[in-house]
């Protein structure tokens, strides 16, 4: 018994973009693994060990091995993670934990672009452009301003008032990036009188999110608070419109939708482990790929895709 496995083109180079993505992402882990290790003697004796208090699970294990093992293991792992900053204080990365900070986010902004273009072309009126336009932006600008901001932290960290402007953009974007996720949904699905309301609340709560981040973005005096807040107000930002969404009478792309968010609330986990997980901030921004990757497929397939498409496929 023979099957086929029928699947529209632009599925097809989604699969392959994160695929390619993964491949990249394993290749240059690697490559840093074996370039850092090469030549290194595990007999051989290395600085000596920190303080326990200050030190995170996974080096904990390594310290509790025999000793020219965890002396080994203990200059690995500061190789790929430095020690936990405080709750007052910014986590430092490595320098390979800055590298991957940069490509993780740096590989997409091409695709975004493409991406935005093709929703763009697949508009067949002047809304749906619109649409297209702000979902795209949103995208492009963050993986933009995310490149750049942690280009600037890692080559450029003595320049503190430019990395400090980049840091603030960076965490703007978070809300608009989030708004603009939701404008296709919000813009083209038949939505109740109340629920229509969430249009522009969205965007609001978005402008609300950058008043609050240019007050209190790290000021010393509120910097603890200003992190628990800054995390509550992306995760009530994320959820309250998917309330909305979720209550359309038209269920199609939802469950695409839900996958996305789930992605996303699963790389928290992983935003707010610096300096326990190595990479941490790097596994963070896969997430966040993956996520945009499944966003973005429900968007194009759900609202977007119009018989040109399968049309294509049939050729």
């Amino acid at each position: 018994m023979e099957f086929y496995l029928e699947i529209d083109p632009v599925t097809l180079n989604l699969i392959i973009l994160v695929a390619s993505y993964v491949i990249l992402l394993l290749v240059f882990l690697v490559s840093c693994v074996l370039y850092d290790c090469r030549g290194k003697d595990p007999s051989k004796e290395y600085d000596s060990e920190p303080a326990l208090a200050t030190q995170s699970p996974i080096r904990l294990v390594v310290m509790q091995s025999s000793p020219a093992t965890a002396r080994f293991g203990e200059k690995v792992a500061s190789t790929f993670m430095n020690t936990r900053a405080a709750a007052n204080c910014r986590y430092q990365p490595t320098g390979y934990e800055h590298a991957a900070n940069c490509c993780t986010h740096a590989f997409l902004i091409v695709p975004a672009f493409v991406g935005m273009t093709l929703l763009c072309r697949l508009s067949d009126d002047s809304w749906k452009k619109i649409t297209a336009w702000i979902y795209g932006m949103g995208l492009c600008t963050l993986f933009l301003v995310s490149t750049v901001f942690h280009t600037i932290s890692w080559k450029k960290s003595h320049m503190r008032n430019v990395e400090h402007c980049f840091h603030m953009c960076d965490r703007m974007v978070i809300y608009f990036f989030i708004a603009a996720s939701y404008t296709p949904w919000l813009n083209l699905r038949e939505l109740g009188p109340l629920a229509s309301h969430m249009r522009w609340f969205i965007w609001l709560m978005a402008a609300g999110g950058t008043v609050f981040v240019f007050l209190y973005h790290e000021n010393v005096l509120f910097v603890y608070r200003y992190k628990l807040v800054e995390l509550l107000f992306y995760l009530t930002m994320g959820f309250s419109p998917a309330l909305v969404v979720m209550s359309m009478n038209n269920t199609e792309g939802l469950q695409e939708l839900a996958w996305g968010g789930f992605l996303y609330c699963l790389g928290v986990i992983f935003f707010k482990s610096d300096g326990i997980i190595p990479f941490a901030h790097a596994i963070w921004h896969v997430f966040v790929a993956l996520a945009a990757a499944v966003h973005y497929y429900a968007i194009w397939k759900y609202l977007y895709k119009s018989p040109l498409t399968d049309l294509i496929r049939d050729l």
